[in-house]
């Protein structure tokens, strides 16, 4: 009797520590996969991708059926550049079934960034439109589809979408409104669609009448269909209202009144600009250029010396300078070497530089296409 009873104790006593050590043992797997997680967070807090990397393989190692732990995985790998495999595991979560919606909807947005990673920006659109049919206010997927449709110069959907933003947000964004639509209807204007190009370029001046960029473009569409006097009338309301980007208008100005066989009504605008902005270098170079043409030399170094004393340290405008010097005759003012390594006028190639990033384009822009914002050209 006792034997038995003591053998029935040591098998009790045996379950009873195989149940306690089989315990221990699930409670520190599942313990180390919710560290191995905390400590991936941790680490990409932190800046450190590579030991977030390693640490949310061995969370998914540990719980294969956790999305959270993939979802941060494909995050850490597309920033560690292979954005190939970053869209396998998000596109993998997407077609997991029972994911709740919200979740479901930070797995589209990991997916549409991928695509734009990869500069997939087709599929990118596709996803984010997808994951907005989902969650339609979901304000930040809006602004990166904004993005996109930007990038992809898809300026009708990016009106629809920056206006959509504007609800969310409850911001007067007007004027920017009014940039965009003005891009919509230079994007028809580029692809030849005329009527559609001129009622988005009305609408953007209803919606903000101080819209530059819509004056211009419909300046831009009345010279393509012959209508001259309609473009200058136009373009000439940029020169009065805005004088300070007066200087967008110039080419297109000199050009049209040349064609209409008033060339010299040009100088009087130039000059009505000057009037109420003096130090308005670019107009003052453009007067130097046409008086150079004219071969009126002294009044064209009358006027770049203007120039130079409201900006001293312009290499353009001293460019210039040296040339009517050489021009003139006055070698000792402009050594012939000079001329040749400043050889050229500065409004023989006009250019804008962006405020923001410094990026030099040939055209009056209203939106830098390397850094995105708007209104930065100078």
């Amino acid at each position: 009797m006792n034997y038995l009873f003591i053998v029935i104790i040591v098998c009790v006593l045996a379950l009873i520590v195989y149940r306690i050590t089989a315990a221990i043992i699930a409670s520190r797997r599942g313990g180390s996969g919710k560290n191995a997680y905390v400590l991936g967070m941790t680490a990409l807090a932190d800046g450190e991708m590579d030991k977030a990397l390693g640490y949310f393989k061995q969370a998914v190692r540990e719980e294969p059926q956790s999305i959270d732990a993939y979802l941060r995985l494909g995050d850490v790998v597309r920033e560690s550049g292979d954005v190939p495999r970053a869209i396998q595991i998000h596109r993998e979560l997407t077609v997991r079934t029972g994911v709740p919606k919200e979740v479901m909807a930070r797995v589209m947005l990991s997916l549409a960034r991928d695509y734009v990673k990869s500069k997939r920006f087709d599929r990118a659109s596709a996803t984010y439109e997808n994951l907005l049919k989902l969650t339609p206010h979901n304000q930040k997927a809006l602004v990166e589809l904004l993005d996109v449709y930007e990038e992809m110069g898809e300026w009708d959907k990016a009106y629809l979408t920056r206006r959509e933003v504007s609800k969310l947000t409850k911001a007067d964004d007007t004027h920017e409104l009014s940039l965009y639509k003005a891009y919509v209807g230079k994007r028809y204007l580029d692809g030849g669609r005329l009527k559609e190009a001129e009622s988005s370029l009305k609408d953007a001046i209803k919606i903000d009448s101080e819209c530059v960029p819509g004056y211009l473009y419909l300046g831009d569409l009345y010279y393509q269909e012959g209508k001259i006097d309609d473009a200058i009338s136009s373009w000439r309301r940029i020169v009065t209202t805005y004088p300070e980007v007066a200087y967008v208008t110039f080419r297109r100005l000199e050009k049209a009144f040349y064609e209409k066989g008033r060339f010299e009504k040009i100088i009087d605008l130039y000059n009505d600009v000057l009037e109420r902005n003096p130090g308005d270098v670019r107009t003052l170079m453009t007067l130097a250029y046409i008086q150079r043409r004219k071969g009126n030399l002294d009044d064209a170094i009358s006027m770049c010396k203007t120039a130079l004393d409201f900006e001293p340290e312009s290499r353009s405008v001293k460019q210039a300078l040296a040339r009517l010097y050489y021009e003139k005759g006055e070698i000792e003012l402009s050594l012939k070497t000079m001329v040749e390594a400043f050889n050229g006028f500065p409004t023989d190639d006009e250019t804008y530089t962006c405020e923001e990033c410094g990026n030099k384009v040939n055209e009056a822009l209203w939106r830098c296409p390397r850094c995105k914002n708007w209104e930065s050209f100078v």
